[in-house]
């Protein structure tokens, strides 16, 4: 439906996911011919975290596709968007993000951003109807790895080293006040030599504590206290609710399963609704009647899927653990396997020197930023304008569109790419050429 459409120097070959708030497209930029993905977020988001709401979400993808369809075809498929500064976007605040929801999603992904294990996020481009991510594309992810290719079934020092990786960006997360919430194997990509990438922080959360009953995530990956709290536990004493960080390790035990079982142990972590889980509350020793689990694996899966949130392991206890575990499985190739050592992990991880090259590519954005920041010239600011002259290089007309007529190429100038009514900061948005943003008035999203 959307084939053959180009953003800036993207063209989308075709849809590859789809969710409540966004679609996902591979795209091929037409001057290098390297492969991106291209994930078009709503802005129109209404919260939805009850876990009937899937067939809502399908409505909500429809919606999007249809509108998008529209929106390029009134462009004859092809957009001039412009681009937005990563920083402003990473520089909300809370307030910021519950004003323009649509945000939300890539401001968690920038705040981690900086961790070789998440994915890279080149551009994000603004239209009326949506913002358009264009970050790396890889083919594979964990599911499909894991189930369809069987990838992990022979190879203990593969489970070992993708594992680590996830446990090495969850703590880059939570070290830096993000929560995932929503870790499960189809958002967990996987390059050609087998590292392991966080995608989709779009159920993410800066709250250290959730309340009970919340239901945010998958259920096959959610922790108990977020389906249905057990009576036997009891929040903290000011009623703020369980530990965030304590759901991504519990959905991180599940994943642990799945790259050494190939299969969940059970459908929903709910004592009334799976049986299974029923009788791992009773016994968590099911675990070793139901999986191929060696003692030392079952072990480390008992306390990981501790119930209580508050006694679950620590990342980093789990990450030595699963170095030093020297069997996964009761029988079987995964049944011996070496420990690691200090070298290895630290490789594994891809220690310093992938932190140091996405820090590179990171800072050489930012001088590009800032030169182009520099061009001055002679027009007269109010004090209002004085502070932000530098964060955009378009004009707007009331409603919001592009005043094509007062583009300046190269020279900054005051712009809103908000509502009026959103007394938020401003963002940068960049341009260098003339763009058919909202251009003229050609196109009115009716939200």
């Amino acid at each position: 439906m959307l084939t053959n459409c180009q953003i800036n120097n993207f063209q989308l070959t075709r849809q590859i996911g789809s969710g409540a708030y966004g679609l996902v497209f591979h795209a091929v930029d037409v001057i290098t011919e390297n492969e991106y993905a291209v994930k078009a977020v709503m802005k129109n988001q209404a919260a939805s975290t009850s876990a009937s709401a899937a067939n809502n979400d399908i409505k909500k993808s429809a919606v999007l596709q249809t509108q998008l369809y529209h929106y390029f075809k009134s462009f004859e498929n092809r957009l001039f968007l412009p681009s937005i500064n990563l920083d402003s976007i990473r520089g909300l605040g809370e307030e910021q993000l519950m004003r323009s929801p649509h945000f939300r999603e890539i401001a968690m992904h920038l705040r981690v951003h900086s961790h070789p294990n998440v994915v890279t996020v080149h551009q994000v481009l603004e239209s009326p109807l949506a913002t358009f991510l264009v970050m790396d594309y890889y083919p594979r992810d964990l599911f499909t790895s894991i189930v369809d290719d069987q990838h992990f079934a022979h190879d203990g020092q593969l489970i070992k080293k993708v594992f680590l990786q996830l446990c090495s960006v969850l703590k880059h997360c939570h070290d830096r006040g993000v929560y995932h919430c929503d870790i499960k194997p189809e958002n967990i990509l996987l390059d050609g030599d087998d590292n392991a990438f966080l995608c989709d922080f779009g159920l993410s959360t800066l709250s250290t504590h959730l309340p009970a009953n919340v239901c945010v995530g998958s259920s096959y990956y959610m922790a108990p206290e977020r389906i249905s709290c057990p009576t036997s536990l009891t929040s903290t004493e000011d009623n703020q609710g369980f530990p965030s960080a304590s759901g991504d390790v519990w959905s991180l035990g599940i994943i642990l399963i799945n790259l050494t079982c190939i299969r969940n142990p059970w459908l929903k972590a709910h004592q009334l609704e799976d049986n299974t889980f029923h009788y791992f509350v009773k016994d968590p020793k099911v675990l070793m009647k139901i999986l191929p689990v060696s003692q030392d694996l079952y072990q480390l899966l008992a306390d990981i899927l501790r119930l209580d949130p508050y006694s679950r392991i620590s990342l980093e206890s789990l990450m030595e653990r699963v170095s030093a575990c020297t069997r996964f499985t009761s029988s079987g190739p995964l049944s011996q396997v070496e420990a690691l050592t200090e070298e290895q992990v630290h490789e594994f991880i891809i220690g310093n020197r992938g932190m140091e090259m996405k820090k590179m590519l990171y800072d050489y954005h930012s001088e590009d930023e800032e030169e182009a920041e520099d061009v001055e010239d002679d027009t007269e600011y109010s004090s209002e304008e004085e502070s932000y002259r530098q964060l955009s290089s378009v004009d707007t007309t009331p409603n919001g569109s592009v005043d094509v007529d007062h583009v300046h190429v190269g020279v900054k100038q005051p712009k809103r790419i908000l509502p009026d009514d959103f007394k938020s900061r401003y963002l940068q948005l960049n341009l260098s050429t003339v763009t058919n943003y909202s251009s003229q008035g050609r196109w009115l999203p009716q939200y």
